[in-house]
């Protein structure tokens, strides 16, 4: 084993095990590092599918769990085929993911850290207005089909407005007024200005883990029709449309520095104290923006100028 994967490995570990102490039977989760690649997404999203008619041990997100365990959270496409492959063999030979996991102690909270972000991704699934029930996606890319964008991982990246931070979402650069829609559905708890994002829309999920953040929607005309705090929406729902506004006392003021871009964000919140503050835990979201691109809602304006999504509008069952 090379130095450097020795010495990444040992990190891992090192911050897994003081992540894992004082458990009680759930792990404490207070640092997540979503590093899974868009390979592992894509392969594991394949393989649930292959199995989800022959065998009901297969679990999307607990399977991309397992690819961590094995590689020290650090993916890899050489590596992550084998273990897969492995895995789906395992399952079919009747082995469950509990067995599987075995007795790491780094496996409940790989599991959980995991299982918060990818857990409403796929999974069952009924089309909204027909009733039509499946297996598969269920989120989708949060700018409408039909419109360009261009991405990159900008996670970590530094900011100085106001104060001195790290970039704790991921940019998609596009055209003012492309569709900006849900990628899973919830209720909104905030819809309006924000110093930092501009005009924003909130979203929390029904499980309360997750909080979907869209921020620098466009001047005069940012949010859907209707859109406001309490509204339930569902995912591929139109929410809003792309902008730049943002870094201002002044309400309504564009960007001065940046390209039109969305700020889209995702923060997990296992514990009250984790909501707001110096705990907050945000997630880097290029792989997975990357993966759900291959859902993507078309939105087409209706006789009102409003747009409106149309194709496949999923919930969970």
């Amino acid at each position: 084993m090379k130095k450097k994967t020795r010495a990444a490995l040992a990190a891992f570990v090192i911050v897994a095990a003081a992540v894992m102490c004082a458990f009680a039977p759930a792990p404490e989760i207070k640092w997540v590092d979503v590093a899974v690649s868009e390979w592992a997404l894509r392969a594991c999203l394949k393989a649930d599918k292959e199995l989800y008619e022959s065998s009901g041990g297969f679990n999307f997100s607990d399977a991309v769990a397992y690819l961590a365990l094995k590689n020290g959270n650090r993916f890899k496409k050489s590596t992550d085929e084998k273990n897969l492959k492995k895995l789906v063999a395992d399952i079919k030979d009747g082995k469950t993911m509990d067995e599987l996991f075995g007795e790491s102690k780094y496996a409940a909270y790989l599991r959980a850290s995991y299982g918060a972000v990818l857990r409403p991704i796929v999974g069952d699934y009924e089309e909204e207005g027909t009733g039509k029930k499946g297996h598969g996606l269920r989120c989708c890319f949060p700018l409408a089909a039909g419109h360009w964008y261009n991405h990159y991982d900008d996670f970590g990246s530094s900011r100085s407005f106001g104060f001195k931070r790290k970039h704790l979402g991921h940019d998609i650069m596009g055209s003012v007024g492309t569709p900006i829609v849900a990628t899973e559905g919830g209720t909104v708890t905030e819809c309006g200005w924000n110093r930092y994002g501009g005009w924003r829309v909130g979203i929390r999920s029904d499980d309360n883990l997750r909080y979907w953040y869209y921020a620098h929607l466009r001047k005069d005309r940012p949010f859907a029709a209707g859109m406001q705090v309490g509204k339930r929406v569902t995912p591929g729902e139109v929410i809003g449309y792309l902008g730049v506004t943002g870094y201002s006392d002044r309400e309504n003021v564009n960007l001065k520095s940046c390209s039109p871009h969305l700020h889209f964000g995702l923060q997990l919140i296992f514990s009250p104290e984790q909501e707001k503050g110096a705990k907050e835990i945000w997630v880097d979201l290029y792989a997975l923006t990357r993966f759900l691109s291959s859902y993507r809602v078309r939105a087409p304006k209706g006789e009102d100028g409003e747009a409106r999504a149309e194709g496949r509008r999923l919930w969970s069952l």
